[in-house]
C-alpha cells in the first residue's frame, strides 16, 4: 500500500505545485508575504500525507499497488517434476520483464539515492558543530545590542550568540539550543544598526520555528530525492520564507525610515557570497537573485490588513485541507486503475480466525453461505485487493469460448501441435475438462486467439471480472501484470456463474461445471480451480477457488496466498480441505 501511495503522492504534487503557483501570481500584491511563505505548507503536509497510518488509507478504499507493481511472472527454468494432479497448477514462462526484479533495482536506488542525501546533510550537521566548536563569544556591545533585539522580536528562548571566522554569512539553528553564529568579518566592519538588523532577521526566525522547519525540509528531500519538483518547489519556499522573515522584522517598524535602512543593510552584503551551504541551517545572506527578490518585496512593503490577513489565512487552510483530501483522490484513482474492488452491496460478513491454517503464509480466505447469505472471513482488508487471478481465469476463457461459439459442450477437444513443453500432460490432445484440470495454458491460449483480443475484453468487462484490463496480450493476461481480481469478487462471480445470472446458454454453464468437478464424497460434491504464479522457482501467489454443494445448501469459496516462496495453489488446497473440515464438511 505505501507503494503506491508514495507514487501517486509524486504525482499529486505536480499539480499542487501548479495550483500554488498560479495562486501567488494571481494574488501577488494582494496579500502579504505572511501567505506566499505559508501556503508552500500545503505542499509539505501533502507530502506527509503517505506516512499517516494504513488504517486511514483502508477507510478510503486505497489498495495496495505494491501487489500490482511485484505482480508475479513465470519461469520455465523453474519446472518442477509436478505430479499429474488438479491440485497442482502448472504454469509457464510469461515473456514479460520480471516486475519483482524491477521494482528491486528501483527500491535499491531510492535506498541510494535517500542515503546519499541523509549523508549530504549530515556533513552539514558536522560543519556546523565544527563552526559552534571554534567560535567564541562576541563583545559585551553586541552582546547588549543581542539583548536589546531579544526583547523587541520577544524570543524568550535560551538562545547563544557566537562569532566565527569561519563563516561569511550569518547563521541560526539548533532545536534544543539556539544559536546565531556571526561572522567576524561582518562585526568589524558593520555598524552597530546593521548588526542589529541581522540580529532581529535571525531572531525572527527562532520564533517562527523556521529551525524544525528546515528539518522538515530536509527530511522531505531525503525522501523525495529523485524529484527534481520538489527540490525546485523547497529552494522557492526557502526564498518565500526569508522574505517573510524580513517582512515580520520590517512590520515591527514604526517608520518608512528604519525600514529603508534594513533594506540598505541587505544592499550592502548583496555582493556578499555566502562560502558555506548548510541546509539545517538558515542564513541571511544567499545569492543575488534571493537577494534582489527581497529587496523588490521590502520596496513593496506594506501593513497587514485584518482583511488581507483573513483571506490569507482562507487561503492558505483551504489549500492544504485540499491537498490532505488527496487521500479520497488516490483511492478513487486506484479504484479506476482496477486496484481494489468495491463492493456496491453490503455483505454480511464473520470474522474467522484460520491463522493456523495458515501459517506464516499471508492471504486470506472467503467463504459465502449461500443459504445464509452470509460470508465467512479471514483477513477481511485483503479480500477486496486485486491481484493477478493466475488460472483461475482460465473458467472465464473457456465460457467466453463456449459463448462465441469457438468450441461447443460436446466438441472442444483441440489437437496438440506437437511442440514439447514441460509438462508431459500438455504434450496431448486436450479437451476442455483435461485442459482445466492440468491449467493446459496453450489450450487457453487457442481459444482466446479464436475469441479475438476486443471480444475477449468487452466479455471481461460485461461480466465485470476484476479490473477488466487483458491489455494487449492475450497469452498471459492472467499472469501478467494488467488483469486483477479480489478474493470477494472470485466468490461473487462464481456465485452469479452457479445461478447463470449473466444470461449465458445453459448447456454452456453446464459444461464448465462438468470440466470443474473435483469429487463427490458422501453427496458433497466438489468444484474448482487452481491457480499459481511463480518467481523464479519461487511459489509467490496462490489462489483455490469453487464451490461445494452440500445437502440443501452451496457454500462458494476462494483462497488466496501472497508469499515469496510458499504460496502455490497447492498450500491453497490444503487450506480450504482443512477450512470445510473444521465446518463439518469433509470434501474427501
Amino acid at each position: 500500500m505505501f507503494l503506491s501511495r508514495f507514487l501517486i503522492s509524486n504525482l499529486f504534487s505536480v499539480f499542487l505545485v501548479g495550483a500554488i503557483l498560479l495562486l501567488k501570481k494571481v494574488l501577488k500584491n494582494r496579500v502579504t508575504l505572511r501567505f506566499h511563505y505559508h501556503i508552500w505548507f500545503a505542499l509539505l503536509f501533502s507530502l506527509i500525507v503517505v506516512f499517516a497510518p494504513t488504517s486511514f488509507f483502508e477507510s478510503a478504499n486505497l489498495n495496495d499497488i505494491a501487489q500490482e507493481i511485484t505482480a508475479p511472472t513465470i519461469n520455465s527454468d523453474a519446472v518442477a517434476d509436478m505430479p499429474n494432479d488438479w491440485r497442482y497448477d502448472f504454469t509457464e514462462m510469461a515473456d514479460s520483464f520480471d516486475s519483482i526484479e524491477l521494482t528491486t533495482v528501483l527500491s535499491m536506488a531510492w535506498v541510494i539515492g535517500a542515503l546519499g542525501v541523509a549523508g549530504f546533510y549530515y556533513m552539514g550537521s558536522r560543519k556546523l558543530r565544527m563552526i559552534k566548536r571554534f567560535s567564541e563569544a562576541p563583545s559585551e556591545e553586541i552582546t547588549a545590542v543581542f539583548n536589546d533585539c531579544r526583547k523587541q522580536v520577544s524570543v524568550n528562548c535560551k538562545v547563544h550568540l557566537l562569532q566565527s571566522d569561519m563563516i561569511t554569512s550569518p547563521l541560526s539553528f539548533g532545536c534544543r539550543h539556539s544559536y546565531i553564529i556571526l561572522p567576524s568579518s561582518i562585526l568589524q566592519s558593520s555598524s552597530q544598526g546593521d548588526i542589529e538588523h541581522i540580529l532581529l532577521h535571525e531572531l525572527t526566525h527562532i520564533k517562527h520555528k523556521d529551525i524544525w522547519v528546515n528539518f522538515w525540509f530536509c527530511a522531505e528531500q531525503v525522501i523525495y530525492w529523485f524529484n527534481p519538483l520538489i527540490w525546485w518547489a523547497f529552494s522557492k519556499m526557502r526564498r518565500d520564507r526569508e522574505a517573510y522573515c524580513d517582512w515580520s522584522v520590517l512590520n515591527a517598524y514604526n517608520s518608512d525610515e528604519e525600514r529603508l535602512c534594513y533594506g540598505d543593510t541587505l544592499l550592502q552584503f548583496v555582493s556578499m557570497k555566502n562560502n558555506m551551504v548548510i541546509y539545517t541551517a538558515n542564513s541571511l545572506f544567499d545569492n543575488k537573485a534571493q537577494i534582489k527578490y527581497r529587496i523588490e518585496r521590502i520596496a513593496n512593503f506594506k501593513k497587514e490588513t485584518r482583511i488581507a490577513r483573513f483571506v490569507g489565512c482562507l487561503l492558505v487552510v483551504s489549500l492544504t485541507l485540499a491537498a490532505t483530501i488527496q487521500v479520497p483522490v488516490l483511492a478513487v484513482f486506484a479504484s479506476d486503475l482496477g486496484l481494489s474492488y468495491e463492493p456496491s452491496h453490503s455483505i454480511n460478513m464473520i470474522e474467522q480466525d484460520y491463522s493456523d491454517l495458515f501459517g506464516a503464509v499471508s492471504g486470506c480466505a472467503i467463504i459465502y453461505d449461500m443459504q445464509s447469505d452470509t460470508y465467512d472471513v479471514y483477513n477481511p482488508a485483503a479480500i477486496t485487493k486485486r491481484i493477478a487471478p493466475c488460472s483461475t481465469c482460465k473458467i472465464y476463457s473457456a465460457i467466453n469460448a463456449l459463448e462465441q461459439g469457438v468450441i461447443t459442450p460436446s466438441n472442444n477437444t483441440l489437437a496438440w501441435d506437437h511442440q514439447s513443453r514441460d509438462y508431459p500432460t500438455w504434450n496431448a490432445d486436450q479437451n476442455l475438462k483435461t485442459a482445466l484440470r492440468n491449467s493446459v495454458n496453450w489450450y487457453f491460449q487457442l481459444l482466446d486467439g479464436f475469441a479475438g483480443a476486443d471480444e475477449l475484453k468487452q466479455f471481461y468487462t460485461s461480466i465485470g471480472y476484476g479490473n477488466g484490463y487483458i491489455g494487449n496480450d492475450t497469452d498471459y493476461y492472467w499472469n501478467g501484470s494488467s488483469l486483477r481480481i479480489s478474493p470477494l469478487e472470485q466468490v461473487e462471480l462464481l456465485e452469479k456463474l452457479y445461478n447463470n445470472e449473466f444470461g449465458f446458454d445453459e448447456a454452456n454453464v453446464n459444461a464448465i461445471k462438468d470440466a470443474i468437478f473435483l469429487s463427490d464424497n458422501n453427496g458433497n460434491k466438489f468444484y474448482g480451480k487452481t491457480g499459481t504464479g511463480k518467481v523464479g522457482s519461487n511459489d509467490v501467489t496462490g489462489w483455490f477457488i469453487g464451490f461445494v454443494e452440500a445437502d440443501d445448501n452451496t457454500y462458494f469459496f476462494a483462497i488466496s496466498l501472497q508469499d515469496e516462496s510458499n504460496a502455490s495453489g497447492n498450500n491453497a488446497v490444503q487450506i480450504t480441505y482443512a477450512i470445510f473440515e473444521e465446518t463439518g464438511i469433509k470434501l474427501d
